[in-house]
């Protein structure tokens, strides 16, 4: 694959990104070795690349505070590289800030974190749960966060490593729609609960992203654990057709991220 053909799979990402990604597999094609990333990519970046990976001789392996996790940090290895011998890059650890007084939220944690001047893209998810967040970082920035944050709102707190095996689960409300057709516009309108105008503008203004990628064709017909993203409307996986009703409309279950 060349560098022209492999640009073509990113025509909406930073120019800057996709270079040092193709680098980094460019790198590990010519040393035969593994290649750890430095950042954590984003999810529809981590798409692409294990369809592109398809067409190159190396396997990729992603590291996330979950499986689940949207960003997710890459290492470019040759074909069937015992990932058993890969580096620990990075660290899990947990910042507690558990107290009486105040609630803490995402935003709260993130952004004590990032008043440190580090970037976005050193630090993956977030979990917060019980005014404790649950995080993954490189492990350079873990030790800048864990010498230099002290409190969360004026709430004193404590950093220590933790185990992959004591991050808390993703959390989901079960929701029921009943919709005229799989149609993108009827299911984000039931989704939202509003007409199908307003859908449909949702859709064509750019709103409205299929696995991380902004689809704006209202008759895109949506496939079953397909992952749709509504700005300031939240995140919802297509769960489970569940059939027809009567009047032949068609229910599915759908489970929003909490």
């Amino acid at each position: 694959m060349n560098k022209k053909y492999f640009y073509n799979f990113f025509p909406n990402e930073d120019e800057f990104l996709i270079a040092s990604i193709w680098d980094d597999i460019s790198l590990c094609l010519d040393i035969d070795y593994p290649v750890y990333g430095s950042i954590f990519l984003p999810p529809q970046v981590c798409l692409k690349l294990r369809e592109v990976c398809k067409f190159i001789d190396i396997d990729i392996h992603k590291v996330g505070l979950t499986p689940e996790s949207e960003k997710q940090l890459v290492v470019f290895t040759p074909k069937n590289f015992d990932s058993s011998l890969l580096d620990k890059v990075v660290t899990y650890f947990k910042i507690d800030a558990s107290n009486k007084f105040k609630i803490l939220h995402h935003k709260d944690f993130l952004g004590a974190i990032m008043s440190l001047g580090l970037k976005r893209e050193t630090l993956g998810d977030i979990i917060v749960k019980n005014n404790i967040a649950y995080c993954v970082a490189i492990n350079d920035i873990f030790n800048i966060i864990k010498d230099n944050l002290c409190q969360i709102n004026t709430i004193p707190i404590n950093i220590s490593n933790i185990s992959p095996s004591e991050i808390p689960p993703l959390e989901f409300k079960e929701i029921i729609c009943t919709v005229s057709s799989l149609r993108l516009d009827s299911i984000v309108s039931s989704i939202v609960n509003s007409s199908r105008n307003i859908s449909t503008e949702l859709i064509e203004n750019g709103e409205v992203f299929i696995n991380y990628n902004v689809e704006k064709s209202k008759n895109k017909i949506i496939a079953m654990t397909s992952i749709i993203t509504i700005r300031k409307r939240g995140k919802f996986i297509l769960e489970k057709n569940l059939g027809e009703n009567k009047k032949g409309k068609v229910k599915i279950l759908i489970r929003q991220y909490i």
